[in-house]
């Protein structure tokens, strides 16, 4: 995947910052040295696998700092307070102070949680998003959305916190497994649905390249699911509009994995099970027809994704979408397809037809 030549994308934001994609990870040094004078200490957060794979890749190009890599184990429960709080202490112990730079080298755990550490430590010290994972790379990583999660729900801490840039490198896709590409394929399947028709056929028609990791495919795949968030995220940095589109499977996902304490199922499968529930919800509320459910439900199978699960009350699942985060005066807003390649955000689904919906899911 090293094939691909760098690419330089500004996001529109309060603080705009750039996007590289195809970049090296050899080549973030350079990068830091042109771009901050004032920088003498990197802290690099990572899980042990990832930082064995690539953290001494990334150091080459840093050896004018003073470094300390700090490791989290891997697992959506490792976003927590108790963490966040163990982190804290290190980066002291380490003499972290103001003038330190966060480096998040990892997937979107590693991202999210080094992200809010980052943005609350001294009441905030520069960041750099370095994505290693598929959904990371697409989605986390992009639009300084920062978190970590809580007994009553997913992402309930969180903070808009912009990186000083996202370095993307796409050979740190090649060592991913399976079930991590998954994750990624359910959340750039959802920016095609959303917002990208012809994206959605893409992945329709190249279906065995992708499945192969053909490094062109690759590169096409993660370069046009990233620019439908960064498109999103520009014109809407906040959340305020178009952004919470991008929540689509978000609102039912959320809940499946909060419900399994998230243990037994990826972020990924979540969002997955999550698109079939809106799709059946917008089916019901005449804004899909069945080919197009059908469609949907179709492309993610041929992927490997969950379409439904087993042994979840649904009863649970309706109350623990209470807590989601865009839900305003008591009322639930949901995220709906409206046909391929188009959504809509909709606060008028009952609570007898958001159950109807999970029923289509659940077995």
């Amino acid at each position: 995947m090293s094939l691909a030549m760098q690419q330089k994308i500004e996001i529109a934001a309060d603080k705009p910052y750039p996007v590289y994609l195809g970049s090296s990870l050899e080549g973030l040094g350079e990068y830091l040295r042109h771009q901050f004078d004032d920088i003498e200490h990197i802290l690099i957060v990572s899980h042990q696998v990832v930082a064995d794979l690539y953290a001494q890749r990334l150091m080459k190009g840093l050896q004018d700092y003073r470094i300390n890599l700090l490791i989290v184990p891997a697992g959506e429960e490792e976003k927590s307070l108790d963490r966040l709080s163990r982190l804290t202490a290190e980066a002291l112990g380490h003499g972290t102070d103001r003038k330190s730079l966060v480096i998040a080298l990892g997937g979107g755990v590693i991202g999210d949680l080094a992200g809010f550490f980052a943005s609350i430590f001294m009441r905030g010290i520069r960041l750099i998003q370095v994505p290693t994972t598929l959904l990371a790379q697409v989605d986390s990583s992009i639009g300084g959305k920062v978190a970590v999660n809580h007994s009553a729900g997913k992402n309930i801490l969180g903070a808009f916190y912009p990186p000083q840039a996202v370095w993307t490198d796409f050979s740190t896709l090649e060592s991913l497994p399976w079930e991590e590409v998954e994750n990624g394929l359910a959340e750039s399947i959802k920016h095609a649905l959303i917002a990208d028709g012809d994206l959605f056929q893409f992945f329709e028609n190249e279906q065995k390249p992708i499945k192969h990791r053909d490094c062109l495919i690759w590169s096409e795949m993660v370069t046009r699911s990233s620019l439908v968030k960064i498109r999103i995220v520009s014109q809407d940095e906040r959340e305020q509009g178009i952004r919470a589109l991008l929540n689509l499977g978000h609102s039912f996902g959320h809940a499946i994995e909060t419900e399994m304490d998230y243990r037994g199922i990826t972020h990924g499968q979540g969002v997955s099970v999550g698109i079939v529930a809106a799709a059946h919800l917008a089916f019901a509320k005449g804004l899909m027809t069945s080919a197009e459910v059908d469609r949907v439900i179709a492309l993610l199978n041929s992927y490997g994704l969950l379409t439904k699960i087993k042994g979840l009350d649904s009863q649970n699942l309706l109350h623990k979408m209470q807590a989601d985060k865009k839900n305003q005066g008591g009322r639930k807003i949901l995220i709906l397809p409206q046909g391929i390649g188009q959504a809509l955000v909709t606060k008028e689904c009952s609570d007898s037809e958001i159950l109807a919906a999970w029923k289509q899911v659940l077995f």
